[in-house]
């Protein structure tokens, strides 16, 4: 979501709004809080089983299982994944569980006894084994999956499993009166959820120690457990992360639809909707009016939903574009909507309501669109509440973030107040609002049930960590894995793919990715300041700060699986990605930074910089181009380098779209570098900077030629790394 910035004041006309609604204190208990005494007493590795990979399915389960110390192999390095579990180890998996929960000491095993007999003692005393328990010499017999359940669902409290799937049980009719309550219950807490895509649960079938692992893990990690609604958006559910920042693009099938800001001058703006088919081929669907901007894009049912709003006035609107009619209608016509949510056919969202000279005069209201008109739920409330509030629907409420003031240490370690989200949900039945968890995040993202989130410590310092949530069981808290020391700075945020989670590190321009063991690594070097991302299903568009002050153009797009093929928003688009005799005007006592002299690397290609100079969070480099060559050329790319005293500070990469240059031809670009962030507050004019111009281009054959040979660049064209010449 965007950080509310407002350039020009906004008045709105306010009509009347519901009471507002009371937002309550956190409860006392919490579901999931006791199970936070599942320490982990082990660290799994490597190296610690030799049958036990990560890539396998069940890789999580083993190693939340050892680490906790419920299930520690078989001996001689190995785990046994494949071999069914026995009556003798579920009983004492069983016994260590609620042992563990319930702060209670299994019994230390008598001289010459087996090894399980302990545990048996343990579970027959608090009457934790079924009816069908087999003989105590029989133990070694493979379980059945009914009684497995039966015994699993007495581990912990019913409270610690609360609701978080509502998949129906394919042969629920079947399953014997002794053990559906037990089937049930681990069903709807997504713990167990059947064998097949039928749902079916096959009581009567053995299990694997790797099957059983994965269940256990699910016990003592809520956030591990397999959640469903079918009341939810199911065509953004993987793209969460998207709204929770400046959502740009989606994907309908092959075609992604996605909003873009182009520049016809430095002063003319236009926002579109676009569609790009997998053949890149773009067409302009919708086109905002002088002085609106789009934002917020996002699909329900097959149609592509996005905001328009006007700058400097009340007015904002919720937009749909219908794919299989090509048309646009109105769905909301009214506030700005600043984000929203679907869930259960209905559409919640955030409206701004009223501006002020200062954000601690602007007022927010929640609600629900129905029909066309805004009916609010909790009204004015405060900038420093919502910053961050994107609604959210799961199991029968909308979750959301709301800002508090917290007191943390500051870099003298003095005590200061600061706003820090937490975590609050509208419960849609009895219409009450209530805080759900205590944790201070800082930024996060939802999953199904799960919420993730990277988060503050005590003294207000950026964690490390990145953390999990089941949003019905909040109590207790896993921790994913811990992202690099660089992540430690502001403009953090987090998304996932696939089977990895990314973090962009905004401030140092890296991306990172962790997998499931919790490793790291550089995933990506973006080469500028990016704010956000977006994932669609094959592509990942980084976001340079909001649309609403940021180079639009400079958004880029890379194949999301590979993270290559580096192409930007403009060259997608078939549009420019630089501006062509464009002439930015340094602001108002900045000096700028010209040469006399050619600063490019191609000596029949002169270019020379007009300009030179820092504006805002961008450096922007204008210059002229001259073809001395004795031939046409194609543009292809070029790359500008920054100096300062003799070293590297900035430094852009991008394609051109073909720009003709005949012989003796000038042409006039302007280049923008956003987030050049080292050459604020620093006087370009006094000859501490120099500018490097690298262009590469083609050759246009004569046309008497009656076979023009292939494309080819000249001998004094620089090898680039990832640049080629073909079309």
């Amino acid at each position: 979501m965007k950080k509310f910035r407002r350039a020009l004041a906004l008045v709105l006309v306010i009509s009347s709004l519901l009471a507002i609604t009371s937002v309550g204190a956190l409860a006392d208990t919490i579901p999931g809080e006791r199970l936070a005494v599942f320490d982990n007493v082990g660290q799994m590795n490597s190296s610690t089983f030799t049958d036990v990979s990560s890539l396998n399915w069940y890789y999580t389960g083993v190693r939340t299982t050892y680490n906790k110390g419920i299930m520690v192999g078989c001996g001689n390095k190995t785990f046994c994944p494949n071999n069914n579990v026995s009556w003798a180890e579920a009983i004492t998996i069983a016994a260590r569980i609620h042992a563990a929960y319930n702060d209670n000491l299994i019994a230390d095993p008598n001289p010459n006894e087996v090894w399980y007999a302990t545990y048996y003692r343990y579970c027959q005393a608090r009457k934790l084994l079924p009816s069908t328990t087999p003989a105590f010499n029989d133990l070694g017999k493979s379980i059945n999956r009914y009684d497995l359940a039966y015994m699993f669902s007495k581990t912990i409290s019913v409270q610690d499993m609360p609701k978080i799937s509502d998949y129906a049980i394919g042969d629920l009719s079947s399953i014997p009166a002794y053990y559906k309550a037990s089937v049930q219950l681990l069903y709807s807490a997504g713990i167990m959820n059947g064998v097949d895509a039928a749902k079916r649960f096959y009581g009567t079938s053995t299990a694997s120690r790797s099957q059983i692992a994965t269940v256990v893990a699910r016990i003592v990690e809520p956030a591990l457990r397999l959640g469903h609604d079918s009341r939810v958006n199911a065509d953004m559910a993987d793209y969460e992360a998207n709204l929770e920042n400046d959502s740009v693009a989606v994907q309908i099938g092959k075609t992604s639809y996605c909003l873009y800001k182009s520049y016809l001058t430095v002063d003319t703006v236009t926002y579109s909707l676009y569609s790009v088919t997998s053949n890149d081929a773009s067409t302009e669907l919708y086109t905002a009016g002088v002085g609106q901007y789009l934002n917020n894009i996002s699909v329900y049912d097959g149609k592509v939903y996005f905001c328009r709003s006007t700058t400097g006035s009340e007015k904002g609107s919720l937009l749909c574009y219908d794919p299989a009619t090509g048309m646009t209608v109105t769905v909301y016509d009214g506030y700005i909507i600043e984000s929203y949510c679907f869930y259960d056919g209905k559409l919640y969202a955030l409206a701004f309501t009223k501006y002020a000279d200062k954000p601690d005069g602007y007022t927010y209201v929640f609600g629900q669109i129905t029909n066309g008109a805004f009916n609010a739920i909790s009204s004015e409330l405060k900038y420093s509440q919502v910053p961050n509030f994107v609604p959210y629907g799961w199991n029968g409420k909308i979750y959301f973030k709301m800002s508090e003031p917290v007191t943390v240490k500051d870099t003298q370690g003095n005590d200061t107040s600061v706003d820090i989200d937490k975590l609050y949900a509208y419960d849609i039945a009895n219409g009450g609002i209530e805080k759900v968890c205590d944790y201070k995040i800082n930024t996060s993202f939802y999953d199904g049930h799960v919420m993730y989130f990277l988060a503050y410590d005590t003294d207000g310092n950026y964690d490390l960590n990145l953390y999990a949530v089941s949003l019905q069981a909040p109590g207790a808290v896993t921790t994913v894995g811990e992202f690099p020391k660089t992540t430690n700075v502001r403009n953090r945020s987090i998304y996932k793919y696939d089977d990895k989670f990314y973090c962009l590190s905004s401030f140092n321009r890296y991306v990172y990715s962790m997998d499931n063991t919790g490793s790291t690594r550089l995933a990506l070097i973006c080469g500028g300041v990016y704010d956000s991302m977006n994932f669609t299903d094959d592509k990942l568009v980084l976001i340079p700060n909001t649309l609403t002050t940021s180079n639009a153009n400079e958004l880029k797009v890379y194949n999301a699986k590979s993270l290559a093929a580096r192409a930007l928003y403009g060259d997608w688009l078939g549009q420019s990605v630089y501006y062509t005799g464009a002439r930015f005007v340094p602001e108002n006592g900045k000096g700028y930074y010209s040469t006399a002299e050619s600063v490019s690397t191609v000596t029949n290609i002169p270019i020379t910089v007009t300009k030179a100079f820092s504006r805002g969070s961008d450096f922007i480099v204008q210059t002229k181009y001259t073809n001395l060559l004795d031939t046409g050329i194609k543009l292809r790319s070029y790359i500008v380098k920054v100096y300062l005293d003799g070293k590297l500070v900035a430094s852009d990469l991008n394609r051109m779209v073909g720009v003709e240059m005949k012989t003796n031809d000038i042409e006039t670009f302007t280049f923008v570098i956003a987030g050049a962030d080292v050459l604020q507050n620093f006087d370009v004019a006094d000859g501490r900077i120099s500018v490097e111009v690298i262009p590469t281009y083609d050759i246009i054959p004569e046309q008497t030629e009656p076979s023009p040979s292939p494309s080819s660049t000249l001998s004094d064209v620089p090898d680039i790394p990832g640049l080629t010449t073909d079309n």
